[in-house]
């Protein structure tokens, strides 16, 4: 707030604002490595339909379909955990993708939500580099556009604290689509 120099004020913010954030991966992370995640019924569809109003209000490229079976489904899980992997995958299609096209639907007794992006796309043998600590892709992911590689990985863990699988494949359009498979719970 006492650096007088508007623009060296807003880097400040904004470094300030990226270290919060990794702290804040890094501890969700490791509580979801050490067991630590909360266990709530959370309907997901409903949690990513969330994710994507708060950007369409924000003007974002952002589109959600639904399949109507997958509208009430119930995962079990920590819904803080839950809206950021929602929230990194889906920012990173709008930060690199330009657009992100959300489908949730349900197959084989999980619910399944993708997101597809219209950017380069990522090539098929760094696919599963970009779900390590520390990767970023040198071109269209530079570290002039932020963050420190840890993002998915981070997607990564949260996903697989919570029984699911995360799968990174080109979309339709070229771009990348990254596919979140969550199980469905189900009561004793």
């Amino acid at each position: 707030e006492h650096i007088p120099d508007d623009v060296e004020r807003q880097r400040a913010v904004a470094d300030i604002d990226d270290m919060i954030r990794l702290l804040d991966d890094a501890l969700l992370s490791t509580r979801a490595g050490a067991g630590g995640l909360s266990q709530e019924m959370v309907e997901l569809a409903a949690l990513v339909a969330v994710e994507v109003h708060d950007r369409h209000v924000q003007g974002a490229a952002v589109d959600l379909v639904a399949d109507e079976r997958a509208r009430n489904v119930v995962v079990l899980g920590d819904r803080l955990a839950l809206r950021r992997v929602f929230a990194n995958i889906i920012d990173n299609a709008l930060a690199y993708g330009r657009a992100a096209h959300v489908r949730t639907i349900l197959k084989d007794g999980a619910v399944v939500v993708s997101i597809g992006d219209e950017g380069p796309g990522i090539p098929a043998d760094q696919r599963q580099t970009v779900l390590e600590p520390f990767h970023r892709l040198e071109k269209s992911r530079n570290r002039a556009t932020g963050g420190a590689g840890l993002g998915l990985a981070v997607v990564r863990s949260l996903v697989e604290a919570h029984g699911g699988t995360i799968a990174i494949g080109a979309a339709p359009g070229g771009g990348t689509r990254v596919s979140v498979t969550l199980p469905v719970f189900q009561p004793a």
